[in-house]
């Protein structure tokens, strides 16, 4: 190993140990993650709490996942959250930073657990590893999370992540059998050193 390799790995070791913990990590979007991603995105029944209204092509999410993954120069950045499983890593979810706002010192962040991982605390330990790595890798001061007011689950896992309701938006959402649902807004603000 040369000088300049040890010197990266002494710099930057510390975020190994931001991106993942025992039986979870983030990682970077792989190749071979973009079949499944597709799956996701193209789940209709749940574009109403995002910003899709149409399907993904394959083409398109693989150009996403071989492209620039800065969040510097894209202002967004999603990660896979695996998980291990009879003691193997599977990809049970995504994380995202979006709108990320340097100067301000801020982000949102948005979770995507697939359906046949969900309520087994993948989500939470996702938001603790999203927490560290914003707060001690980008140095951000605040995250915060866009929440359909309907949606327990979601607003139980931030409000358990140490994120507070900070305002509620009327009818923001329009879903599927044409209700509209609030959106609450929830922050999490990272302690000044």
């Amino acid at each position: 190993m040369g000088m300049t390799s040890l010197r990266m790995g002494q710099r930057y070791g510390y975020l190994r140990a931001v991106l993942k913990s025992e039986q979870h990590r983030l990682r970077a979007l792989e190749p071979s993650d973009v079949a499944t991603l597709v799956a996701w995105e193209n789940d209709s029944d749940e574009w109403w709490m995002g910003a899709a209204i149409a399907p993904v092509s394959l083409a398109s999410v693989q150009q996403f996942v071989e492209g620039n993954q800065d969040i510097y120069a894209q202002r967004q950045l999603r990660w896979m959250l695996d998980a291990k499983v009879d003691g193997q890593w599977v990809s049970v979810g995504a994380m995202d930073l979006y709108d990320f706002d340097p100067r301000q010192r801020r982000a949102g962040v948005a979770v995507h657990i697939d359906l046949m991982h969900r309520r087994k605390g993948h989500a939470l330990a996702g938001v603790a590893l999203m927490k560290a790595y914003a707060s001690r890798h980008l140095h951000l001061h605040q995250l915060y999370a866009e929440i359909p007011a309907g949606h327990q689950g979601s607003l139980d896992l931030f409000a358990q992540s140490a994120f507070a309701e900070v305002s509620r938006r009327k009818e923001w959402a329009l879903k599927p059998d044409g209700q509209w649902s609030d959106v609450v807004t929830a922050q999490c603000i990272f302690p000044q050193p």
